[in-house]
């Protein structure tokens, strides 16, 4: 009876395991990329926070400036979707989006004109 116990108990540790190793976050939208910076700031887990940038920008946060981000976490976080129209004229307008539904489907909640100091922020 003992072994049958420990058997059971063993096919259950697999089993969770094994439907606990499929539900990781990957960085597979735009909202996941966010969580899991913010997990890694959290975790202190620099190696974590700089794999998430593209290859050009690895190492462009320093373990300093990435220590500074801890100080401004908190447990709870609001994530907004932003997009950004830039014009040929220069001029730029940033997007607020709310989902309407499952279904992906966005309405815009405001529309902000970009003041020209603020535009070397969005410049590539």
């Amino acid at each position: 009876m003992k072994y049958i116990k420990l058997l059971v108990l063993i096919c259950v540790f697999f089993v969770v395991m094994v439907g606990c190793s499929s539900n990781k976050v990957q960085p597979d939208s735009t909202e996941n990329v966010a969580w899991l910076m913010k997990l890694a700031i959290n975790n202190n887990d620099y190696e974590a926070f700089d794999s998430l940038f593209s290859e050009g920008r690895k190492g462009s946060v320093s373990r300093t400036d990435f220590s500074e981000f801890e100080k401004l976490t908190t447990t709870g976080a609001n994530y907004k979707k932003y997009e950004l129209v830039t014009f040929e004229n220069g001029e730029m307008l940033l997007v607020r989006l709310t989902p309407v539904n499952e279904d992906n489907e966005y309405e815009i909640e405001d529309v902000i004109v970009v003041p020209e100091e603020m535009k070397v922020l969005f410049k590539d």
